[in-house]
């Protein structure tokens, strides 16, 4: 990550007006946990560009997993209006909102409209609300998505959840993966 901030700070150097490079520079901030540099590189990235609905979607994704959750699924939202054929990975902070706010039908409402079968990550989160919603049934059909996807998702899940989200929502979807049956490896370890 420090190498990665530092080529994007070349970047900003170099371009000082190119969204991408702001853009590029927030996300490693984002994921060096540095939120106050991460929020400015952003919130640049966003002023230099308001209409790439992409770096719109991403930067408010990370804007809410900082704890700004209002203001980046606002962000988020303009990004699907910008685009109305947009990715389904757009639909992520929406289910990962109402998940946080326990709001486990609209959390499963918007994660059906993800789309992406070949991706681990709609198949967590997934699993996650069918747990937390009590269809065991549905839980374990995820549960076997991704484990033919990524097998030791057990292993990685905390490392995983934890690079986006912080320590509250990640036990949180945690509790969800447990009641729909994922088995994690440090469970293991403690019995």
């Amino acid at each position: 990550m420090g190498r990665a901030r530092a080529a994007a700070q070349r970047a900003v150097t170099s371009a000082p007006t190119n969204h991408f490079a702001h853009c590029a520079l927030a996300t490693a901030l984002f994921f060096q946990k540095d939120i106050p540099a991460f929020r400015t590189a952003a919130e640049r990235a966003i002023d230099l560009n308001p209409i790439d609905a992409s770096t719109l979607a991403i930067l408010g994704m990370m804007i809410a997993y900082a704890g700004d959750w209002e203001y980046g699924v606002g962000v988020v939202d303009r990004a699907m209006q910008l685009n109305p054929h947009h990715p389904g990975w757009y639909h992520y902070l929406r289910l990962t909102d109402a998940y946080r706010r326990r709001d486990y039908t609209g959390a499963l409402a918007s994660a059906l409209k993800v789309n992406m079968p070949g991706y681990y990550w709609p198949h967590a989160l997934l699993a996650a609300v069918y747990g937390q919603l009590g269809e065991q049934q549905r839980a374990r059909a995820s549960l076997q998505e991704l484990h033919a996807i990524l097998p030791n998702f057990g292993a990685i899940a905390r490392v995983e959840f934890s690079k986006w989200h912080d320590a509250e929502l990640t036990e949180h979807l945690l509790d969800g993966l447990r009641k729909a049956g994922l088995e994690f490896d440090e469970d293991r370890q403690t019995e």
